[in-house]
């Protein structure tokens, strides 16, 4: 059963970048709310915080396609040295800044620089993995998988641990932290060269042409907008309703609840051998995503809301998998990684819009009512997903004509 996973681990250095690639993207669990802690505990204001941490967010969002072309055509190794200094320049500078008190004009451009100069690593193993497993392979299946449970690792362990040390310790040194790790994180990943993909060559004036504006890509990007509007939709409610019911300090349960789903569907899901084409497979993982979010609309109790949200979590999983596994069929190998990277500015800005809707209609209306926005969101990922898949199926059948 767990085959895949065993063969893509026997290569050399595959389990050296994956741990590298974790820690240097642990950042993501931590700057947000670790910016927004820095800014609030001392002050009770949440409103300028939540500002800086969204232009965090932005920044990262913003320049992850061109990273990833830049990664693409020089190497990742140069990236990840450049982003090292940039980023532990960028990080004293804000955290000077905000020691100082300086003001929003000066932070809030800190911010978003900042978050501009860390390059999330998600994509760059990914690359690893689809250069050491070229096919649609299980063991490249596997790895992908690997990769979306480390993601839930982060996005769990992140916050919470930032929570700790920001309000037991410091703020600053939860910052500080973030900065640490993934500095050692990146320079681990790039020292291991053997394991890099490699550059590819320039592409002739005139004929460069950005991922996203391949066939199907617009498309598949517009899904994972909605999906990452889902999730960002639901954490707000989620932690609003658990308000409502009396039990503010379980949130953290439930949005556990949803990250040990998406876990446990990705390692299971990894271990199976699939068929089909994979726009059928993204069609099918993201109906069940569309559907499942109107479960919340039942819950009325804590333990409901935990089983819910593990249940979400399920089909969460697959539908970030398959994915990436239509991507590669997507756009070219020389490619790849600014593709990677326009999947995750995607999710993230996704992530942010739902966020920043969802809190002011959750006030004017209830957190169990407003739940309507997070299923609409799923509801379009489903159907994109199977508008996707129709374009492909056709464009597929009009290839195949000219040989029959």
């Amino acid at each position: 059963m767990f085959a895949g996973y065993r063969s893509a681990f026997a290569r050399r250095g595959a389990a050296s970048f994956c741990i590298a690639g974790v820690l240097s993207r642990f950042f993501v669990g931590i700057y947000p709310l670790g910016l927004l802690l820095l800014l609030a505990l001392p002050t009770g204001e949440y409103g300028k915080a939540a500002l800086v941490s969204g232009c965090w967010t932005i920044g990262n969002a913003l320049s992850s396609p061109a990273v990833g072309m830049i990664a693409d055509r020089f190497g990742q190794r140069k990236t990840l040295l450049l982003s090292i200094f940039a980023h532990a320049a960028l990080a004293a500078t804000l955290l000077g800044s905000v020691a100082l008190g300086s003001s929003l004009l000066i932070i809030l451009p800190s911010a978003f620089l900042l978050g501009a100069s860390v390059v999330n690593t998600g994509p760059m193993t990914r690359a690893r993995w689809a250069a050491m497993w070229p096919d649609d392979t299980p063991e490249r299946s596997a790895a992908y998988s690997v990769e979306t449970v480390l993601d839930e690792v982060v996005f769990a362990v992140g916050p919470l641990a930032t929570a700790i040390l920001a309000v037991q310790v410091s703020p600053y040194l939860a910052v500080a932290t973030a900065l640490v790790i993934t500095v050692a994180g990146a320079t681990w990943l790039l020292f291991q060269r053997h394991t890099e993909p490699p550059r590819q060559p320039p592409v002739a004036r005139g004929h460069r042409r950005l991922a996203a504006r391949y066939p199907g890509m617009p498309f598949l990007l517009v899904l994972l907008t909605a999906v990452g509007a889902t999730c960002g939709a639901a954490e707000v409610l989620l932690v609003a309703r658990c308000d409502d019911l009396g039990t503010p300090g379980g949130s953290g349960l439930v949005l556990a609840c949803f990250a040990v789903g998406s876990g446990v569907s990705a390692i299971l899901y990894g271990s199976r051998t699939r068929s089909g084409p994979t726009s059928l497979r993204l069609a099918l993982s993201a109906s069940a995503f569309g559907l499942l979010p109107l479960l919340y609309f039942t819950a009325n109790s804590l333990p409901a809301l935990m089983i819910w949200s593990a249940v979400n979590g399920l089909s969460m999983a697959p539908t970030v998998i398959n994915a990436f596994h239509l991507l590669d069929e997507l756009v070219p190998v020389a490619i790849r990684t600014e593709g990677m990277n326009w999947v995750w500015s995607s999710l993230s800005l996704g992530f942010g819009a739902g966020t920043a809707t969802v809190g002011k209609v959750a006030d004017e209306m209830g957190a169990r009512p407003t739940f309507f926005l997070p299923a609409l969101c799923a509801l379009s990922a489903a159907a994109t997903a199977h508008l996707l898949n129709s374009r492909i199926k056709s464009k597929t059948k009009q290839e195949q004509l000219p040989a029959s």
